[in-house]
């Protein structure tokens, strides 16, 4: 039929607690296994499993989970925006406002703005199913990018804020120059 790729998603600590917190359900497995297991309170993790690298994550399969996310990103303030690294340090973008769809970018060389050293891979039910970028609508590559430099230029803003660029004398006399009126 078509030469598509399915890959499981994997999620950081940070997304499980998430998860978990907001009602949906995880799976676990021990990392080089595929011996899957739901995460309840009966399950034998300790909070260092969580971090110590041995136990992967995903979401549970099933339409509870599925509807639930949509639920949740519904409020979304943007057509697109950055949301998290996932458990492999993938970016992950929510592109959309009515009915959001998710996706990740798994850099595959030299990552520059564009999205050349990126694979694009779209979110469902927990995999990850490539998106050929040669046929990727032109509106999905645009927002990606937008989402992708906002992502930037708030990282840059960040480390200009911790090295006290703003509270200089140069960028206060500056700002007072260009305000705006």
């Amino acid at each position: 039929m078509n030469n598509t790729q399915t890959i499981k998603q994997t999620l950081a600590p940070a997304q499980v607690f998430e998860a978990l917190a907001r009602g949906l359900n995880i799976d676990y497995a021990e990392v080089e296994t595929n011996d899957w297991e739901l995460l309840t309170p009966q399950a034998r993790l300790g909070f260092a499993d969580f971090f110590g690298g041995f136990i992967k994550f995903r979401f549970s399969q099933g339409l509870d989970n599925g509807i639930q996310r949509d639920l949740k990103d519904k409020a979304a303030q943007y057509f697109s925006e950055f949301l998290n690294l996932d458990g492999d340090k993938n970016e992950r973008y929510r592109v959309g406002k009515d009915r959001p769809s998710f996706y990740v970018l798994k850099p595959i060389g030299r990552s520059g703005i564009n999205l050349d050293g990126f694979d694009i891979y779209k979110e469902s039910q927990g995999s990850l199913i490539l998106v050929d970028k040669a046929t990727a609508p032109e509106w999905l590559i645009k927002a990606l990018l937008v989402a992708r430099k906002a992502k930037r230029n708030t990282e840059r803003n960040q480390i200009l804020e911790n090295t006290g660029h703003f509270q200089s004398p140069e960028y206060k006399k500056w700002s007072k120059s260009h305000r705006s009126v």
